[in-house]
């Protein structure tokens, strides 16, 4: 199978190729996988740097409409260049991307599926472009809310409660995002299952979902594998937190759930 790789905030493809190298070298050699790089310029990500030259990149350093539009854009154009692929392979926000754009185009039913299966390894919830985004509604001294679009004067504020709205906000503190919003400026909301009752969200295809037990994004990961595959959803929790474990253990429990799937997908064709 090929595969396209997205790789995560503040790292770059041959960060990833090192990242996911045991998982690659234990399965079989007949798979081949192409890399994509972000073309924003960010900070590394937490430890990278001390391990991995530069240049960090990411696919969007704001999940603003324009990048998040230009991240899709920037998929789709390599997969109609490169592509075309069987399965993709996402770690963090390249998962979250990569859901993202498979995500809005089951919207259609009338569209094939661009992949034959996803491995999400810890993914953060994708966001959608195609709903409202939320405005920022930051004070003086840095407290953040977020208001529904386009009220701006008298807006009600997303609930602390909401979903979406929880994840928005651990997205913006946890990356650091928050240094970054200005008063006003609009940011996509997230897929999620709770997010609109009553809308189907799913990918259509099989979906492996890697989670790390201390990662602080568990649960958008474990959120995520609810928007997966009709045909087919695994999940795989490790022990370690927001990284690709390398130890022997996790390594070849991650390669037989990816095997196992790239077979039952095989079998289906």
């Amino acid at each position: 199978m090929r595969f396209l790789c997205l790789h995560g905030l503040g790292t770059n493809p041959q960060i990833l190729e090192a990242q996911i190298g045991l998982l690659r070298a234990q399965l079989p050699g007949t798979h081949e996988f192409v890399y994509l790089a972000g073309e924003v310029e960010c900070d590394a990500a937490h430890g990278v740097s001390n391990i991995y030259p530069g240049p960090y990149l990411c696919y969007y350093d704001l999940p603003t409409v324009d990048q998040v539009a230009d991240a899709h854009d920037l998929v789709l154009s390599f997969i109609e260049d490169e592509g075309p692929f069987d399965g993709v392979i996402g770690f963090s926000q390249g998962a979250a991307l990569a859901s993202s754009v498979m995500l809005r185009r089951a919207k259609d039913p009338s569209l094939e599926p661009l992949f034959q299966i996803a491995i999400f390894i810890c993914a953060s919830l994708p966001f959608d472009l195609d709903a409202t985004p939320v405005v920022v509604q930051k004070s003086p001294n840095g407290r953040l809310k977020f208001l529904d679009a386009p009220v701006m004067n008298g807006g009600r504020e997303i609930s602390q409660s909401s979903a979406g709205a929880q994840s928005i906000i651990q997205e913006f503190h946890s990356l650091g995002y928050s240094g970054l919003l200005e008063d006003g400026m609009h940011v996509l909301r997230r897929f999620h299952p709770k997010m609109r009752p009553g809308i189907n969200f799913n990918m259509g295809v099989p979906t492996v979902n890697i989670v790390g037990k201390k990662d602080c994004y568990l649960q958008q990961g474990l959120s995520l594998a609810q928007l997966g595959g009709s045909r087919g959803t695994v999940t795989l929790e490790h022990g370690a937190g927001h990284e690709v474990p390398r130890d022997g253990l996790s390594t070849r429990k991650m390669t037989r759930v990816v095997q196992d799937a790239v077979e039952k997908v095989r079998f289906q064709c």
